[in-house]
């Protein structure tokens, strides 16, 4: 075959860039052993309440978990008109080799807790930028798959300091809390589960260096393409 040496030539560079991606989880927390202890996590990972928030283990039914276990439910949030973002739980992961992270996760509020959420994150362990906010909708029932794609965000990728925190928050452009039920007022005895905490990403792959002999049979394939061309102009 005329071209069997191109489609080598092609066949052995596809193959050095066929390496495809795809998103892996760097740190979870599922809450089904009842501990605040991540799940799992590729290089370690903390938890931590913010503000003295209280933490328990309750039912998780309705969230996202495939297995039946527990989820953790927060308590002990600031008084009506005070701590705004200042109360809420912690996470710590080490993003080493890691990039194109999407932090995803399950809440459920009770109706007298704040309905805004808060999502803060930092790349030094030290200053926090807000990254989004969440409003709960509904209460007394999980909301599931809420998320924020970290990917545009410099620092957060390859960073053994990242870490993020949700907590609660007045609601915009006021100095007070809204509850989340609507028909309920706030109360600082207002509770906040959390669930399938997950932070995903893509490996850094640093990229294939070829062989001189892949370098060879490129040039080759090259070589037989332009003798083809070549022998198929129209002759003068």
């Amino acid at each position: 075959m005329k071209f069997q040496p191109l489609v080598l030539a092609l066949g052995a560079f596809l193959a050095l860039g066929g390496l495809n991606a795809h998103a892996d989880t760097v740190a979870q927390w599922d809450y089904n052993k009842g501990s605040t202890k991540q799940s799992f996590s590729m290089n370690g990972a903390s938890f931590t309440t913010l503000g003295g928030v209280t933490t328990t283990f309750v039912s998780q039914t309705g969230s996202s978990d495939p297995a039946s276990g527990q989820a953790l439910n927060t308590a002990n949030y600031g008084a009506q008109g005070t701590g705004n973002m200042t109360r809420g739980v912690q996470y710590g992961v080490d993003t080493t080799a890691y990039e194109n992270l999407v932090l995803s996760f399950d809440q459920r509020n009770s109706a007298t807790a704040s309905a805004w959420t808060t999502l803060l994150y930092t790349i030094d362990g030290e200053n926090w930028t807000q990254a989004t906010t969440f409003k709960m909708a509904t209460d007394s029932t999980f909301v599931k798959g809420l998320s924020f794609d970290f990917s545009s965000i410099v620092g957060v990728a390859n960073n053994a300091d990242f870490a993020f925190q949700l907590v609660s928050m007045f609601a915009p452009g006021t100095s007070s809390y809204l509850a989340t039920g609507s028909s309920s007022n706030y109360g600082s005895a207002g509770t906040i589960r959390y669930d399938m905490v997950t932070l995903s990403g893509t490996e850094i792959i640093a990229a294939a260096v070829p062989e001189p002999e892949t370098y060879a049979l490129m040039l080759a394939g090259l070589g037989a393409m332009a003798l083809v061309l070549r022998r198929r102009q129209p002759q003068a």
